[in-house]
């Protein structure tokens, strides 16, 4: 099963009303679901107080000021804060980012993908609880970029 049909099952997935999709193909077994998994114990649960759907968070980021610059996920996947449960986060509200710095990582396909900061500055809010699913191009920080 080639990667590019994962990919269009997975879009289609995403935009139908079904939650979950399976399919064998020469002995390759895939299954596809909607459903979030459990979130990973977080060593902070502030941000996943201030988490929200995905609706809230490009709502919460739109209201970016010029100086402040949003980082969104650039797949699909589970965002993670930490590189493993119960770990310390990448980073905390607050925490002064060089560009580069990895921010958190998204789980796509069994792949742990960094998010990297693509400015400095101060991370301002973090839009997304920890082991929430996100979508390509979803707000998932915003940094107060530093002069």
């Amino acid at each position: 099963m080639d990667l590019d049909l994962i990919e269009r099952l997975m879009r289609l997935l995403e935009k139908s009303s079904v939650n979950e999709l399976e399919l064998t193909e020469n002995g390759t077994r895939i299954r596809l679901s909607k459903t979030v998994a459990a979130p990973r114990p977080s060593a902070s649960s502030a941000a996943s107080s201030s988490a929200g759907t995905h609706a809230d968070a490009t709502a919460s980021a739109s209201a970016a000021g010029p100086k402040e610059h949003i980082i969104v996920a650039g797949l699909p996947g589970t965002f993670y804060r930490s590189p493993l449960p119960g770990e310390a986060p990448f980073v905390e509200i607050g925490a002064l980012v060089e560009d580069g710095r990895k921010l958190a990582i998204i789980e796509a396909m069994k792949m742990m993908n960094p998010v990297e900061a693509d400015c400095a500055g101060r991370v301002s809010a973090i839009h997304v609880a920890d082991g929430a699913s996100v979508s390509a191009g979803m707000p998932l920080m915003t940094i107060e970029k530093t002069v």
